[in-house]
């Protein structure tokens, strides 16, 4: 369990990107809902901009972005993360990360997933790729590589997971199945879509679906604590709110609208360039 610190106080951007890279690989259970179309099956928005408080101060900005690009010659949805702290709080303590997740459209599966953090000057990256032919899921964490078995059946990573779930949940009271796998194993999970609630945003007041992704330890992300993303119930389930209320305090995501600049590309070639310190 993580206890409150300086570092917590002042990095908590990074903290958030942390949380999700704590598990690192979903498997989702349920099968597309009838009449929904390839291109349903997943939300492909953003850029955009949220604010991330920490104890109600804002602390961090983050952005997010999903499309639908070639990836080693191949269609993917690609995710995108990234997350900063303030400029004020980068006086004290300078920290930025950003995660990015390729998913293969056909067969919902994750085909690599990355976390680049940046603290203080220190880098530190994750990576995993997944083979399904060969069953495995190759981790190169920190410059150190291992191998994880895989079972071969459709695997979702953190960010996928809240993407596929925007467009898994239906009404108030339903619920669909997932199951995270982590690097010990596979935990059950299920995420209960709860009522309608009107919160103020960047666009005027609003009705938002609640979403909570439950885990029969209460564990969610490696944390223990409650995870819930509120999204707008029309069409386009828009991402408005990730809400992460833990044991060292509460960590909130709040959608300011279209960033001003799209996540940041990166070519195959500057991903796979060794680890450095800045």
């Amino acid at each position: 369990m993580m206890r409150p610190s300086r570092s917590t106080l002042v990095a908590s951007t990074t903290v958030l990107v942390a949380i999700l890279t704590g598990a690192f690989v979903f498997r989702a259970a349920p099968q597309t809902p009838s009449g929904m179309g390839t291109a349903s099956r997943f939300s492909l928005d953003g850029p955009f901009a949220y604010s991330v408080e920490y104890l109600g101060i804002t602390c961090g900005h983050m952005t997010l972005q999903s499309r639908l690009e070639d990836f080693r010659g191949r269609p993917a949805y690609h995710v995108v993360m990234t997350a900063r702290n303030s400029k004020f709080f980068n006086k004290i303590y300078r920290a930025d990360g950003r995660i990015e997740s390729w998913v293969d459209p056909e067969t919902m599966t994750t085909i690599a997933y990355e976390s680049d953090i940046t603290e203080k000057g220190e880098r530190k990256i994750r990576r995993y790729d997944v083979d399904g032919e060969k069953g495995v899921i190759t981790a190169n964490k920190y410059g150190e590589v291992s191998t994880i078995p895989y079972d071969g059946g459709p695997a979702l990573d953190p960010l996928a997971f809240v993407y596929r779930g925007r467009r898994l949940a239906d009404g108030e009271g339903t619920r669909f199945s997932l199951n995270l796998m982590t690097d010990k194993g596979v935990i059950e999970t299920e995420s209960q879509v709860g009522e309608r609630k009107k919160f103020r945003t960047y666009d005027g007041k609003r009705e938002l679906q609640r979403v909570q992704p439950l885990t029969e330890d209460g564990e969610m992300f490696s944390k223990k604590g409650e995870f819930i993303y509120w999204i707008d119930p029309g069409p386009a389930r828009t991402l408005y709110r990730l809400d992460f209320k833990l044991g060292f305090g509460r960590l909130l995501a709040k959608l300011q609208g279209p960033a001003s600049e799209p996540a940041d590309r990166r070519t195959e070639d500057e991903r796979s360039q060794p680890v450095v310190d800045d």
